[in-house]
């Protein structure tokens, strides 16, 4: 008979509810604390089996994998939040549990068997990351009730399964997987799998290897940085009916510097896996590894609070600025140049940066940096003498600066020197995206590069900057990557680490074009002349 019908609103027929059932009386806590004790999921990974094995209500039991809604999945969740054991606990119960649907029992509810022949694989770019996976569920495998199970082998590298079949590790290249035999897979840290690595055309491959086979996968990922376009963000931006996408995104961008708005947030995104709920993880080691300076701001809140917002890709290479460095260039009197200014008024860094027009040298003229004391300000006479005197002191083609909080001095220098100055809102992320791009494709220019004079408090704002992601940019038809892309922005790595000098450059750069397509350096005329 087929499927009973809903008895509650909202339900769904679903297989999960006899494959969880099967984990939880089957497989062991692999590790910690609680090693060798029942592995037994939490009210989040009940929620997450029970949609990955939902069913079609009309499914029969020849339809193989078609009877599941689902042919793939993405879990977006934060370091430790239990992402690696659950996969293992999912490659067991596909190798010896009932995850193949095998029709409806008499009173309407759904059967599952065993696959006669499961090859699957645990999928990441490297070694460790498989092993984050793979050691799990020999543990569960090898020391747990399953132990004993005839036929079943199970080692350090691959695990023979009764009958035909293996689970096994697979790091290799998207070629050399090209035709494997596969009936179900996990792609460990998917977040990774990108194009320099080799990763997104390994898991196009084996993805297409599964479909050939019927076969089902799974990703479990952190969140992604969004200017890599991993494997993880391309699944994420599918919105393929037939791939469950469950990303616990955050409610809302905290300060990290509030530490009770942080350990709500972490709360939140951590869910039931906190020890305060009964689960393993501690808040408190949670917010001491967001502290950590060499976590970085980013990295804290792409891989602790599940943030996509913002990358950690360094805006460029700390070895690639080194090598860009022309140490004992000078910048002589009366050269012509573009300006570039980037200000606050406290607890924050000013900066003003030149850039050479006949080469698009850098040389920071200076920058003013936040003692630490309560009440340091800019000291903002002395970066209007620094603007006036590079304005005397240079030709100067154009000065693009940031507004905000400076707007009353631009006013004043814009009066003073007319149409050279030009507000450049860093907020204008469309604007702000192709100076970047400039920059960017500057720095990577191998044969007539962009070069700077050595500055090391340029040197140390570069080096703090990392790409964002920002808003959504309008879609393009000459641009067909079927992925949404997205302004660039540059960010801090972490709060407290100043990157003005590197937006003054920037602008200097972006000033720098300017001047050149408007060749504003035109000689005055004396008046006596125009009667000659």
């Amino acid at each position: 008979m087929p499927w009973r019908g809903p008895q509650e609103r909202g339900e769904y027929p679903t297989l999960g509810y006899v494959v969880g059932d099967w984990i939880e009386e089957n497989l062991i806590v692999p590790d910690g604390p609680k090693m060798g004790e029942p592995y037994l999921l939490t009210d989040e990974m009940w929620q997450w089996v029970l949609r990955y094995y939902r069913l079609h209500p009309h499914a029969v039991e020849d339809m193989g994998s078609e009877a599941f809604v689902h042919y793939g999945g993405l879990l977006v969740r934060p370091q430790k939040w239990g992402k690696d054991p659950l996969a293992a606990a999912q490659i067991c119960a596909h190798a010896l549990g009932p995850t193949e649907f095998a029709g409806w029992d008499a009173a309407g509810e759904p059967v599952g068997r065993s696959h006669p022949s499961p090859w699957i694989q645990c999928v990441a770019t490297a070694e460790d990351q498989t092993a984050n996976t793979f050691n799990p569920l020999v543990t569960m495998l090898r020391d747990g009730p399953l132990a004993d199970t005839p036929g079943l082998d199970v080692g350090e590298t691959r695990v023979k399964l009764p009958g035909i079949g293996w689970i096994e590790p697979a790091t290799s290249s998207g070629r050399a997987r090209l035709g494997a035999r596969l009936t179900f897979a996990t792609f460990t840290e998917s977040h990774l799998m990108i194009e320099s690595n080799g990763g997104v055309l390994l898991a196009k491959n084996m993805k297409r290897n599964l479909s050939g086979m019927g076969g089902r996968w799974v990703e479990i990922t952190n969140a992604w940085d969004p200017g890599e376009h991993s494997v993880a963000q391309r699944t994420a931006s599918s919105a393929v009916p037939g791939v469950l996408v469950d990303y616990r995104r955050p409610r809302t961008r905290v300060d990290l510097e509030d530490e009770a708005a942080v350990k709500d947030e972490i709360r939140y995104i951590y869910g039931d896996s906190m020890a305060s709920r009964g689960g393993w993880v501690r808040e408190g080691r949670i917010i001491a590894e967001i502290n950590d300076p060499a976590t970085g701001e980013n990295e804290a809140r792409r891989y602790y609070l599940n943030s996509t917002e913002s990358g950690t890709t360094d805006a460029i290479r700390a070895e690639r600025w080194a090598a860009l460095a022309r140490l004992g260039a000078l910048l002589e009197p009366g050269e012509k140049i573009a300006l570039g200014f980037d200000g606050s008024r406290s607890r924050d860094a000013t900066s003003l940066v030149a850039c050479r027009i006949s080469d698009g040298r850098l040389f920071p003229l200076h920058t003013w940096e936040w003692d630490g004391t309560p009440e340091w300000r800019v000291p903002r006479r002395e970066v209007d003498q620094a603007v006036r005197d590079a304005m005397a002191g240079y030709q100067v083609g154009y000065l693009f600066a940031d507004p905000y909080r400076w707007q009353d001095y631009l006013d004043a220098w814009e009066r003073d020197f007319g149409d050279r100055i030009v507000e450049f809102p860093t907020t204008t992320e469309r604007r702000m995206d192709a100076a970047i791009e400039r920059v960017l494709t500057a720095v990577a220019d191998d044969e007539d590069p962009l070069t700077h004079n050595g500055d090391e408090t340029l040197a140390r704002h570069v080096s703090n900057a990392v790409l964002a992601k920002g808003k959504k940019k309008p879609p393009r038809d000459d641009e067909g990557t079927g992925l949404p892309e997205y302004y660039m922005r540059v960010v801090k790595k972490k709060d407290g680490h100043w990157i003005d000098a590197f937006v003054a450059a920037i602008l200097a750069y972006e000033a720098r074009g300017r001047s050149i397509e408007d060749d504003p350096f035109v000689e005055e005329v004396e008046p006596w002349l125009e009667f000659l």
